[in-house]
């Protein structure tokens, strides 16, 4: 993996919904180039996330066990070259802006989120160094 043309991708989805899950893993199966990771059980994505050390980490908000600010939370200090997108589809308003301007997110999609801008979005996320 030496060579930039060769270079994997990695992302890492830690969501408890099935129908997310299988949506990117279905689209990311089509990418050579890209390897994709998911958990559905938070404390299991982390230590994914920890061993990959993805380019790309997308973590739902609302999950049970711990939730998705914990999870950045834990992960950011961890994976410094990694960026974060988080998803959820419960927002009071002080949740993005913590998240966004406190820990800091490259991005904060509400669900239902528009696949082709989280898409467009993680490959952008992967492009920069």
């Amino acid at each position: 993996m030496s060579e930039a043309g060769s270079e994997v991708g990695k992302i890492v989805l830690i969501d408890d919904e099935k129908e997310v899950s299988s949506f990117f893993s279905k689209v990311f199966e089509n990418f050579k180039h890209v390897r994709f990771f998911s958990s559905s059980r938070a404390r299991h994505g982390i230590e994914i996330a920890k061993r990959e050390r993805p380019n790309v980490v997308l973590l739902d908000l609302q999950m049970p066990e711990i939730n998705g600010e914990e999870a950045l939370k834990e992960l950011k200090p961890l994976l410094p070259g990694t960026r974060f997108i988080m998803m959820t589809g419960w927002d009071d308003g002080a949740t993005k802006n913590r998240i966004v301007n406190e820990i800091g997110v490259d991005a904060y999609f509400e669900k239902p989120v528009d696949l082709e801008k989280v898409m467009a979005k993680i490959f952008e996320l992967m492009m920069v160094k």
